[in-house]
């Protein structure tokens, strides 16, 4: 039948089970591939992979350094479970591991190699990780014998004639052979060499059979000796004499010594059986000999300065303790001495106690206050020593005590004061603290060494500008009205400065070879401050507005003591006189008036002075914090 026009037709409906399954296998293909991403990641690298062995040692996931340090401690003792039997004569015999060994470079170098075999890029990391866990991978090291086994000797002596071994000895620089005869003899490097072998097997498949070796006694030429073994033996490197830090004493040198193989085959080759033939050893003498150094350690002052120091009893306890962590210091050649680390930590655990030092602009009462003297000095010491300065640090003002420039602060770890040896032989340093006869303290550095060269450091200063400090004054109400203007301790004068610092060096006649510019310094200036009463600025000619005393002092004016008035004395009522007949009336006298009491002088008011007590200048010092 014919469709019914503007009538769509019904579409079938498709299975669902197809998407499902398609969707399904999709998430399982992210999940794999999410998996070993994630497996990739945590595989790294730089880690040895499970059920990784090295000489039957396990070492997965150790690193190389892990790893080197685990062999180095456990193939020791898994060498001396092992023994290589042998049989000579019919008699059995055996060497004994506890005489092989495993030389460190042999360990690093199979771990290295080993590692190196595991190493891949991301991707293929996780797929080395998953074959690592079902079959693993096994590595081997090489073992060599210490020397000739005991066992041996004990068998050439048995078996073999005396007269068939050639035999060595060293004799001052020669090296003597006794050629052997033809006789019975053992190939004891043979025998050493398959016990070497053997060892080796053992150690790193214990699976390995262990069958005893054959050794032959037979009647032939004498054999060569093992040229390779006498050369180790035999060569020593040239080493220099020095002196040891911990013991203080002198380490002796020791002569080089070398022997040229071939030439010593050749020469033994050419000699008759049962003769001597000396062959000349290479001696080669150190550049420091024992003789060298006893006769010029600490033979010269290289440098000496002291720097009076003041303060009070805490100054001097912490410049003195300081001096006492310094003196006796040993630097050998190359060395670099550090100011913290010899006298830190500067704490009241490191046994300072408190002094004036500068804080924020300021001198304030800090632990280790003080310290500062003594690294000042000795910087100062190593100028004249010729030494060179690592790290060096100025103060924010200028010390005082030594020539501008020549200080060296230092504070907890980010402040040092670095100098390094470097000349040819140890140095030693001697520092303290003394006190002379006038009770004049003096902190004293004395560099000792060895001067070849007769050169010296004479260090100097420039002062390229100065800033001079002014003397001010705040009010503070807690001082007493009337009393001159006390000193703020904290903020004493200081000279700013330019500073320019050279480095002269003289010959040993006195003569200047050179002049260096080292550093250039800035010190800030500080002015001094006075706290007075407000009330007294005019008392003292203090302008409050600029805290100068640049007015003219005016005294306060004395207040008049009040005098009472003088009472008035009464004036008499005159008696009137009857008139005498025919006498006149007579005149009436003037009352008498009370004369007046003089004024009272007036006297000094509460709070006057007299015109002299008025403070002259007032000294300007500086502080001896630093």
């Amino acid at each position: 039948m014919a469709q019914a026009a503007g009538k769509r037709t019904a579409q079938a409906k498709k299975p669902m089970g197809g998407k499902i399954a398609l969707i399904a296998a999709l998430i399982v293909v992210a999940a794999l591939i999410a998996g070993y991403l994630i497996l990739c990641a945590v595989a790294g690298s730089g880690t040895f992979l499970p059920n990784t062995t090295i000489a039957g040692i396990d070492l997965g996931g150790q690193t190389q350094e892990q790893a080197v340090d685990t062999l180095k401690a456990q193939l020791p003792e898994r060498l001396g479970q092992l023994s290589v039997p042998f049989v000579c004569e019919g008699q059995d015999f055996s060497i004994q591991g506890s005489e092989a060994t495993v030389d460190d470079q042999a360990v690093e170098t199979a771990v290295q190699e080993a590692l190196g075999q595991q190493s891949g890029s991301f991707f293929t990391r996780g797929a080395q990780y998953l074959g690592a866990m079902t079959g693993g991978a096994q590595y081997s090291v090489p073992v060599t014998l210490k020397g000739t086994p005991s066992v041996l000797d004990q068998v050439v002596e048995e078996f073999a004639d005396p007269e068939a071994q050639t035999t060595w000895e060293v004799s001052g620089d020669q090296l003597v052979f006794h050629k052997g005869v033809t006789g019975r003899t053992i190939d004891v490097t043979a025998l050493t060499d398959a016990a070497e072998e053997r060892f080796t097997q053992l150690l790193n498949d214990s699976s390995a059979e262990n069958p005893p070796l054959e050794t032959q006694v037979t009647t032939a030429p004498p054999l060569d000796p093992d040229f390779d073994a006498i050369h180790d033996e035999v060569t020593v490197e040239a080493a220099d004499a020095y002196l040891d830090k911990s013991t203080k004493q002198i380490v002796p040198s020791v002569t080089g010594v070398s022997l040229d193989t071939a030439a010593a085959k050749s020469a033994l080759d050419s000699a008759a059986e049962g003769s001597d033939v000396s062959v000349p050893l290479t001696m080669t003498e150190p550049e420091m000999t024992t003789a060298d150094l006893e006769a010029n350690l600490f033979k010269d002052v290289l440098g000496q300065s002291s720097t009076r120091t003041a303060g009070g009893s805490s100054r001097w306890h912490n410049v003195s303790l300081a001096c006492q962590r310094v003196n006796g210091t040993i630097l050998l050649p190359g060395e670099t001495f550090s100011y913290n680390a010899v006298c830190g930590p500067y704490s009241q655990a490191g046994g300072y106690q408190k002094a004036g030092a500068y804080v924020s602009g300021t001198t304030k009462d800090t632990w280790a206050g003080g310290i500062c003297q003594l690294s000042s000095t000795l910087y100062w010491t190593t100028l004249k020593a010729n030494l060179e300065t690592v790290e060096r640090h100025r103060h924010q003002f200028d010390v005082g005590y030594l020539p501008s420039g020549m200080d060296a602060t230092v504070y907890s770890n980010s402040l040092d004061f670095k100098f390094k040896n470097d000349t040819g032989y140890p140095l030693k340093i001697v520092a303290s603290l003394t006190t002379n006869s006038n009770g004049t303290r003096y902190c004293n550095v004395t560099i000792y060494g060895t001067n070849t060269t007769g050169i010296y450091g004479d260090p100097y200063s420039v002062v390229l500008s100065t800033i001079s400090p002014q003397t001010k004054y705040e009010p503070n109400a807690s001082i007493p009205q009337g009393t001159k203007p006390q000193r703020d301790p904290e903020r004493t004068a200081y000279t700013g400065k330019k500073v320019a610092v050279y480095q002269r060096l003289r010959d040993a006649n006195g003569n200047v070879i050179s002049e260096t510019l080292i550093h250039t310094d800035t010190f800030s200036h500080r002015d001094a401050y006075y706290f007075y009463n407000p009330a007294d600025a005019a008392r003292w000619g203090i302008d409050p507005s600029t805290g100068l005393k640049t007015l003219t002092p005016v005294e306060p004016t004395p207040t008049p003591t009040p005098t009472p008035a003088a009472t008035p004395t009464p004036v008499n009522t005159p008696t009137p006189t009857p008139a005498a007949t025919p006498t006149p009336a007579a005149t009436p006298s003037a009352a008498p008036s009370a004369t007046p009491a003089p004024a009272a002088t007036p006297t000094t008011g509460p709070g006057m002075l007299p015109e002299d007590s008025v403070p002259p200048a007032l000294e300007v010092t500086q502080s001896p914090a630093a």
